[in-house]
C-alpha cells in the first residue's frame, strides 16, 4: 500500500520522512526537558505529542522509529536533568519509563489502522477526466474521529503499563533518593498516574485530530490508508472495486 500524494516520487517522500522524523524527534527531546507545567503542578507529557501525530499520519516504521527515540530520550533525562525528582529511581527502570512509551505508538498505529480500514469508504464518481471523489469530506471528519480514539487509547495504553509496572515492582516500598523519602503503596500510585492521565486523554485526544486533518489538507502528511473504494453512478447506485490507499485532491 502506498503513502504517496498524488503525484510525489518514493525518494521526495523518503526525505520529507526523514524531515518530518527529525522535526518530531527535535520537539520531542524539547517537551522532555522542557516539560509544559499546569496550575497545581500537573505536568503534560507533551513529549508524547510526536510520537501521536506519527502514529496517525505515517507508516509504522516511522512509528517505531520515533517510540524508541522518545523511550530513550525520556530515560536519559531521568538520569540527567530529573534524577532529583523524589521518584527518579522508578522512571529509571526501562520497564516503567521505556517500555510504555513505545507502546503508545504501537497501539495508536494499529487502532487508527484497523479503524480507517474498517471505516473509511471513499466513493467516487467517473468524469471524463478520471475519478473524483464525492465524499472528501466525511473522510476527514471520520478520520478525525478515528485520530481521536486511536489517540486515546494510545494514551491509556502509556498510563496503564506505567502504573502496572510500578505496582509490580515498587508497591509497599520506600524510595529513597538524595535524602528524600517516598513511601509507594497502591493509593500512592492511582492518585499520581490518575491525575494526569485525565488530563492527558482530553488534551492529545482534542489535540491530534484538528493537527491531522490539516496536515493531510496541506499535503504535509499522506493521505489516510482505506478500506475498498465504492465507484456510485449516481447517489443511490454504488459499486464496491477495489482496495483503495489514499484520497484523491
Amino acid at each position: 500500500m502506498s503513502n504517496l500524494v498524488a503525484g510525489e516520487s518514493p525518494k521526495t517522500r523518503r526525505s520529507k520522512n526523514l524531515a518530518i522524523l527529525a522535526l518530531m524527534l527535535a520537539l520531542t527531546i524539547f517537551f522532555c526537558f522542557f516539560p509544559i507545567m499546569l496550575p497545581g503542578g500537573v505536568t503534560l507529557a507533551f513529549m508524547i505529542l510526536p510520537l501521536l501525530l506519527i502514529a496517525q499520519g505515517y507508516d509504522f516504521k516511522m512509528t517505531i522509529i520515533l517510540g524508541v527515540l522518545m523511550a530513550t530520550v525520556n530515560q536519559i533525562a531521568w538520569y540527567t536533568t530529573k534524577a532529583g525528582g523524589p521518584l527518579a529511581p522508578v522512571w529509571q527502570n526501562p520497564l516503567v519509563c521505556m517500555v510504555p512509551r513505545i507502546l503508545i505508538g504501537v497501539v495508536s498505529y494499529f487502532v487508527g489502522f484497523g479503524l480507517r480500514k474498517a471505516f473509511l469508504r471513499p466513493k467516487y464518481r467517473i468524469t471524463n477526466d478520471g475519478k473524483e471523489i464525492v465524499n472528501q469530506k466525511q473522510i476527514y471528519a471520520v478520520d478525525g474521529v478515528i485520530s481521536g480514539v486511536s489517540t486515546a487509547l494510545g494514551v491509556v495504553t502509556n498510563t496503564f503499563f506505567c502504573a502496572l509496572f510500578t505496582i509490580m515492582l515498587y508497591n509497599g516500598k520506600t524510595i529513597v533518593n538524595l535524602e528524600q523519602s517516598t513511601h509507594i503503596d497502591l493509593k500512592y500510585i492511582l492518585t499520581w498516574f490518575g491525575i494526569n492521565f485525565l488530563i492527558e486523554i482530553i488534551a492529545f485526544s482534542i489535540l491530534v485530530p484538528p493537527i491531522i486533518i490539516a496536515l493531510r489538507q496541506a499535503r504535509l502528511v499522506p493521505p489516510p490508508k482505506m478500506g475498498k473504494e465504492i465507484i456510485v453512478d449516481d447517489l443511490s447506485t454504488e459499486v464496491e472495486v477495489k482496495e483503495n490507499t489514499d484520497v484523491e485532491k
